[in-house]
């Protein structure tokens, strides 16, 4: 896992220019962290830090991520905002760009679209159904292709969640493992406040 931060043009370090490029060309602004291991799947996304919700958890001894489900679940209460420690990141988008077969990047992607916009990058050199052209348009995915070393947007995605997917406890769940990897791939936390780009 790689994690960096940008605002327009992604400067490398380490992570696939052709991933950057994807995430340039989809307006997604954050910060991109590759290779992310969840929900089953393995993709790059796009993630916003929350400098002020971090200072809070900070002062309140909670700067960690929390994975317990009773947890999570208690933190969501709509009762409890607040006065629980506030989630510190959260997801832009998901780019499915990890197998060699269109469809598991598909299917990847549509897995994530409860969560966030999410799009695909299309393997090289393979080809691209009618069908799953069709089941992308309907799902809201972004669809991308590789073309001689080059990112081109071949059409765009719906750019939130679905419309019909309510935030729930794994959307806190995931959140928190994000913040972790980010804090895990700083010097130190403090890497993250405004003013330390990377």
């Amino acid at each position: 896992m790689a994690g960096q931060h940008y605002n327009g043009p992604v400067a490398s370090m380490g992570a696939d220019p052709q991933v950057i490029q994807a995430a340039d060309l989809l307006g997604w602004q954050g910060h991109l962290v590759t290779d992310v291991t969840l929900l089953g799947t393995v993709t790059s996304m796009v993630v916003t830090f929350d400098h002020q919700a971090h200072a809070r958890r900070q002062e309140a001894g909670a700067a960690q991520p929390v994975l317990d489900a009773d947890t999570l679940a208690m933190w969501e209460w709509p009762q409890a905002q607040g006065n629980l420690p506030p989630s510190a990141t959260s997801v832009v988008g998901v780019l499915a760009d990890h197998g060699q077969a269109v469809t598991a990047r598909v299917s990847t992607a549509r897995k994530w679209r409860s969560f966030s916009a999410s799009a695909i990058l299309l393997p090289a050199c393979k080809a691209f159904s009618r069908q799953q052209q069709l089941e992308c348009a309907y799902s809201g995915i972004a669809v991308l292709t590789q073309v001689r070393g080059h990112v081109e947007l071949l059409h765009h995605g719906h750019p939130e969640r679905l419309p019909s997917a309510r935030r729930s406890v794994a959307d806190r769940w995931v959140e928190e493992h994000l913040y972790g990897m980010l804090l895990a791939r700083m010097e130190s936390a403090d890497a993250l406040l405004p003013g330390h780009s990377r």
